[in-house]
Order: structure tokens, then sequence, then C-alpha cells
């Protein structure tokens, strides 16, 4: 499914972890912009110093499950944001962003730093969410979400960067893949994350990851000329 735009939303958000209680500040906003700032930046797009700061308020945190209240903070909206361009329902959204942070902090006392950005685990819990969720409502639709500079970087990537109909042939590109591999190219060509990133985030060496997505570009290459030639 092609998805141009997102609309705004207001949403509060309450959820009671153990004995810690959060509440989000009020979302009321152009969730596409918010997008730019926080679903299409790599969680590895940190210095050293960034990273080790937030491994000490995680390191608290694993002590004392107040101490995630700033990191519940931080990372809700891009949460909330990455599900939702997957789902496009804020309802659902809501409850899916709860239970990645319920998943997250009753797994913290397990967390070991592995030199990588805390969002990184982060994400890894909510890309499973997304997973499982889809895997148990099968007669829901995944959504994909794309820019026209998105659409351009998949055909150049294919070598069809020619091609005057982008949007109605890469709706029929996408729709041909199975959704573990739509998820391959969200990651590396949506979301411009690396290879070491993509990895972690699926469970699979640097490696695999590139040996899987360069696949999966070379099925869409193919596909691509099957459809041109009709």
């Amino acid at each position: 499914m092609y998805q141009a735009s997102i609309s705004l939303s207001t949403h509060y958000f309450y959820y009671q972890i153990d004995t810690v209680f959060f509440q989000t500040r009020q979302i009321f906003t152009n969730l596409t912009s918010l997008a730019t700032a926080f679903v299409f930046s790599s969680s590895y797009h940190r210095t050293q110093e960034e990273i080790r700061a937030e491994y000490e308020i995680v390191q608290k945190a694993q002590q004392n499950p107040q101490f995630f209240a700033p990191l519940y903070e931080k990372y809700y909206e891009a949460i909330f944001i990455y599900i939702n361009r997957r789902v496009d329902d804020e309802e659902i959204t809501a409850d899916m962003t709860a239970q990645v942070f319920y998943k997250c902090l009753k797994s913290l006392p397990k967390y070991n730093f592995q030199g990588v950005p805390f969002s990184a685990w982060l994400f890894k819990i909510t890309i499973n969410e997304i997973n499982q969720f889809f895997k148990q409502q099968q007669n829901r639709q995944r959504v994909v979400s794309l820019k026209e500079k998105h659409i351009n970087i998949l055909f150049e990537e294919i070598q069809h960067h020619d091609i005057k109909d982008k949007y109605e042939l890469v709706t029929q590109l996408l729709e041909n893949l199975e959704p573990e591999e739509v998820q391959f190219l969200e990651l590396r060509f949506f979301e411009d994350r690396s290879f070491k990133e993509i990895g972690f985030l699926l469970g699979l060496t640097e490696v695999n990851a590139k040996v899987k997505t360069y696949r999966i570009l070379g099925k869409l290459k193919a596909h691509a000329e099957e459809l041109l030639k009709r």
C-alpha cells in the first residue's frame, strides 16, 4: 500500500508497569515531520560519549525502575510513530507501544551493553512486536509508508531510474514481496540503516543482512523487468 502522508494526531496515553506510572505528553503535531526526525534517523548515528551517557541512565533503571522514565519520555514518540507508519491505526499503535515499553522494562535487568545505542535494542523489541502483530492478524494489511525520495532510491538500486510511472510500479513490486523482505528494504533504503544495524535488529550477522538485502533487490529487479515487458 502506498501512503503519501500521515494525518495529525492528538493522543494521551497512560500505562502502568508494576509500581511505575508514565504519562506521555500530548502528541499534537505532524507525524510525517516527526518521522523525519525520529524514525528515519539511524539509531547508530550517535557519538560514543552519547551512547555511554545513555547507558549510565540504563544502568540506573536496571537498579531502580523509576529511572526508566527519562528513557520512556525520550523514545515514546519515536516508537509510536514507527509502529503507526506500519499499522496505520492510532488505537492499536498505542496498545503496541505500551507492550514494547512493558517488555523493555521487564527485560531491562537482562540487558547487556554491546557498544551500540540503547535505542537499537528498543527498536529490536519494537520490530518483534510488529512482526508478531501481523502474524496474529493475518487479515490485516501491512502499511508501507513511502516518500518520493525513497521510491527514487529504490529504482536507482534496481537500475530502473528512468521509469515515468514509478508510483504505480513500486506498489506492484512491493506486493510481490513477503513482509519480511519488505522489512529489509524499509530498514536499508527508507531508513538509511547500516547493514550492521539491520543485522542487530533482525538477529543476523552483518554479512547475512547484506546478502539477504541484495538478494531481495535482485528479486525486485527481475520482477520489474517482467512487468515492463508487458
